[in-house]
């Protein structure tokens, strides 16, 4: 039996079925966090299909963890697969922003495609969501670098 990874998921749905959710998964033998953010699609129904996944580096993950610990109000994450020595995928760029709020904070997840279209999720993340997140940043940061 494979071993579960360490991951922590945050589910926003709401009535008008408008809601978003988000999934942050440490590898750890490609030693990053993947943020995967989808779309409600229906009552307690998110289109994973459609998911925006993002590869989050130790440096990535640093700078999250300063607007955690109220050092910056915010961080803002680019990045350009594009530009990767044979990349023949479909999308041109995503964009992380992470922002502290007056209660909580604010995580919006952007994707360019090849023909310039944009997609976007984006949720509010509580004070006490944004303490586990802080733990899983932590740790795989730890995890990383064998401390």
């Amino acid at each position: 039996m494979e071993p579960r990874k360490p991951s922590y998921n945050i589910y926003k749905p709401n009535r008008d079925n408008r809601g978003a959710a988000v999934q942050f998964d440490f590898n750890v033998s490609k030693q990053a966090i993947f943020l995967e953010a989808a779309l409600q699609v229906a009552e307690q129904s998110f289109d994973w299909g459609n998911k925006i996944v993002v590869k989050l580096d130790v440096v990535d993950i640093g700078k999250l963890l300063t607007v955690l610990d109220g050092k910056v109000p915010q961080a803002k994450l680019f990045h350009d697969p594009s530009k990767r020595e044979g990349y023949s995928g479909n999308t041109r760029n995503n964009t992380v922003e992470f922002s502290k709020g007056q209660y909580g904070y604010y995580l919006r997840v952007s994707q360019q495609s090849a023909d310039k279209a944009v997609k976007t999720v984006s949720l509010s993340v509580s004070e006490d969501e944004a303490q586990v997140l802080r733990v899983l940043l932590e740790r795989a940061i730890a995890s990383c670098y064998g401390w």
